[in-house]
């Protein structure tokens, strides 16, 4: 190994042990392949050994898969301490503390895996989802849910969501009023394929939309508050405000008189302009109502700005003050289409609001007929639950005592309220002396209650569960403030040593978020984004592809089904079995095959 590599794994080492220091509550900015899991399990392996009582840690990951990857690596290495030779277990206590290792240290090591087991429950390492659902099985009737209910995975919610969407709309559809009037609006607006886009993304967004609505006391005061801040009156139409542009006295008719003649003793083009503008003078209210559309074109560009030039310059000079009452009409156009297309927007989503929350109210009914929570309702119910008056010290209380430290596994996709549940959890975890005495024989030092998140914006899945990679941010600050205020030891880390990628994929990487245009929700208080590799040396290729097009379409004959085949295939599909027989190629392909996808 060369001395570079070794002073890069020295770094990642040294860093790492910040990160996993029992002593202080830490925040990791951890980019990919940095060792994240090694932390979590050092720092809880950590906190035992100080003296921290099992049923007292609380580990909030991201996924199941992850869950149970760090419960073996935790169990892995007790099991290990047990047997371990005196020489091996003093080495790997040295590894973990970076100190040299006490030999009451030995025997405390080795009863850590029979005290983890004799704990009820063990160590609780679980999604926040499997948390909020334990906690709730415990406190149904205090949480207001049924006792008896039943949790639904991903696909039983979606297809429950699907019957209460087609039961709305056929409601919609098929009978009078609100429903029916909004499909209406929505319709007039949507094709089908978007109108089914845009719905699926309501639905997407239940949860921030049902708290939205319940905020606000309703949809239809909800619906208000839209068209007040846009500064609109709710029984106005595009159709009313087209009236009222076109009625006598709106507009400047001596002005446009003019405007008509300059354009009539001007080019051919213009004398067109004219003649259509001296029809429309000469029309009654509905009538230049009707027209207004074609009036507006004379004027404006189908973008909705100034025409450039809208009279000659030799009509202008002949006809003064022409171009003026132009201008000025044009000014009062753009005026009149800001306002109708805020209407247009306004009523559009009013209509999707009235739509996604009788959709959401169909699903809720038969979550209630049938006794179900989604994943959604198991974080809103905790929230609901710990935010009672005197809820958290309650409900800590009765979970075996309560809660001395806190770790939070890939923290940028932690959606703000599952951030709220965290921020109770710790709400008295930096009031008053915030320590406890270790409850382990042998041990006199004093273990702080303590929380741990890891994650990093660049990786954050945005908008997935909701989550919002500036909350990360946010929820830094707020637990640095809440330390430094209790005098407790508070400490940032931020982990740059890659063990997975290469240089070049590293330096790639680095190159593309160097551009200020690229750091915008990635960069959150750092000066700039660097990584390191671990595999110096090591062979590294970057290649660019281009898009992979969709394929060209072909003219069915008219007894053809239309089946989908490999021809039609959408482009990621494509550019998914370019990298797929890519990947085959580099590994499996016999000697002189053809690259499939060779670098442009």
């Amino acid at each position: 190994m060369t001395e570079a590599a070794q002073q890069i794994i020295d770094q990642a080492t040294a860093r790492q042990r910040e990160a996993a220091d029992p002593t202080s509550s830490v925040w990791v900015s951890a980019s990919a392949g940095s060792g994240k899991t090694k932390v979590l399990v050092d720092r809880v392996l950590g906190l035992l050994l100080r003296g921290a009582e099992p049923g007292k840690i609380l580990c909030l990951t991201f996924t199941k898969a992850a869950a149970a990857e760090m419960a073996n690596r935790l169990s892995g290495k007790l099991a290990e301490w047990v047997t371990a030779e005196e020489t091996a277990l003093r080495a790997s206590l040295a590894e973990l503390t970076g100190r040299t290792v006490e030999d009451d240290l030995l025997p405390r090591a080795r009863a850590l895996f029979a005290r983890v087991l004799d704990t009820p429950g063990g160590i609780k390492i679980q999604t926040i989802h499997a948390f909020c659902q334990a906690l709730l099985g415990r406190f149904p009737l205090e949480a207001e849910v049924a006792p008896n209910a039943k949790v639904l995975d991903e696909h039983e919610a979606a297809d429950l969501l699907e019957t209460a969407r087609v039961e709305v709309l056929a409601e919609a559809l098929d009978g009078q009023g609100r429903l029916s009037d909004a499909i209406t609006v929505l319709i007039a607006h949507l094709q089908e394929e978007r109108f089914t886009e845009v719905v699926k993304q309501l639905i997407h967004e239940r949860g921030r939309l049902a708290d939205l609505i319940t905020a606000r006391g309703g949809v239809d005061r909800l619906g208000e508050e839209i068209f007040a801040l846009l500064g609109l009156d709710p029984a106005e139409t595009p159709e009313t405000v087209t009236a009222a542009a076109c009625s006598e006295g709106a507009f400047d008719r001596a002005g446009l008189k003019l405007a008509m003649q300059a354009w009539l003793n001007s080019s051919d083009a213009e004398q067109k302009k004219g003649a259509q503008l001296d029809a429309w003078l000469a029309g009654d209210d509905a009538a230049r109502a009707e027209a207004f559309d074609r009036h507006c074109r004379l004027f404006l560009t189908q973008k909705g700005e100034t025409q450039k030039r809208l009279l000659n310059k030799k009509p202008a000079e002949e006809f003064p003050g022409a171009l003026e009452a132009l201008q000025n009409e044009a000014e009062r156009l753009l005026l009149v289409a800001e306002k109708r297309n805020a209407i247009t927007v306004a009523r559009a989503t009013r209509a999707l609001l009235v739509l996604g929350d009788a959709i959401i109210q169909a699903y809720q009914r038969h979550k209630e007929a049938r006794v179900l929570l989604d994943y959604d309702d198991l974080i809103h119910c905790s929230a609901r639950l710990l935010a009672r008056q005197g809820g958290v010290s309650w409900v800590l209380f009765k979970l075996d005592g309560g809660l001395d430290h806190l770790l939070v596994d890939e923290a940028q996709d932690t959606s703000p309220e599952q951030w709220r549940i965290v921020e109770m959890l710790t709400s008295e975890f930096f009031t008053g002396e915030g320590a406890h005495e270790d409850r382990v024989a042998g041990a006199e030092e004093q273990t702080p209650r303590t929380v741990f998140a890891v994650g990093d914006p660049k990786q954050s899945i945005y908008s997935f569960q909701g989550a919002d990679p500036a909350e990360f941010q946010r929820l830094r600050d707020l637990f640095r403030e809440r330390a430094q205020r209790a005098r407790h030891k508070w400490r940032p880390v931020s982990l740059a040593v890659s063990f997975r990628s290469t240089e070049a994929v590293l330096r790639t990487v680095d190159a593309v978020f160097a551009a200020a245009e690229a750091q915008d929700g990635v960069l959150f208080g750092e000066p700039e984004i660097r990584h390191l590799a671990k595999r110096l040396g090591e062979a590294g290729q970057i290649e660019v592809w281009p898009p992979a097009p969709p394929a060209e379409s072909e003219d069915l004959e008219t007894w053809a089904l239309p089946l989908p085949g490999a021809q039609d295939s959408p482009a990621p599909l494509r550019l998914a079995r370019l990298v797929a027989r890519r990947i085959w190629y580099w590994t499996q392909a016999p000697e002189g095959a053809a690259d499939p996808a060779p670098a442009t």
